[in-house]
C-alpha cells in the first residue's frame, strides 16, 4: 500500500482554487493538509501502485495544477520480514 506526501503548486494562490481543493477532497484516498503561498500539502494512501500512479495522474490535471513534488513516497508490502542479527 503506496503512501505519499505530496505537494501541489498552484498558478496562483491557492484560496483561487477551491474547487480543485474540493475536488482533492473528493478523493477518497487523498487528505489535504496545509496551504500557503500557492502550495498545499496532501497525503495519497492507495491500495496499490497503479492506483496511486491514477491518482497522480489526475491530480496533475486538476485546474490550477503547475506542479506536484514528491515529499515522501513509502510502500508497505504487507509481508512480515525478519532480519538475523
Amino acid at each position: 500500500m503506496p503512501v505519499s506526501g505530496l505537494v501541489v503548486t498552484f498558478q496562483t494562490p491557492v484560496d483561487q482554487y477551491r474547487e480543485t481543493i474540493e475536488l482533492l477532497r473528493a478523493v477518497p484516498e487523498i487528505e489535504t493538509g496545509e496551504f500557503k503561498n500557492g502550495k498545499l500539502a496532501i497525503v495519497v494512501d492507495s491500495e496499490t501502485r497503479h492506483r496511486d500512479q491514477e491518482i497522480w495522474d489526475s491530480v496533475r490535471q486538476m485546474p490550477g495544477v503547475i506542479d506536484l513534488a514528491v515529499a515522501f513516497v513509502g510502500f508497505d508490502d504487507d509481508q512480515n520480514h525478519t532480519r538475523d542479527e
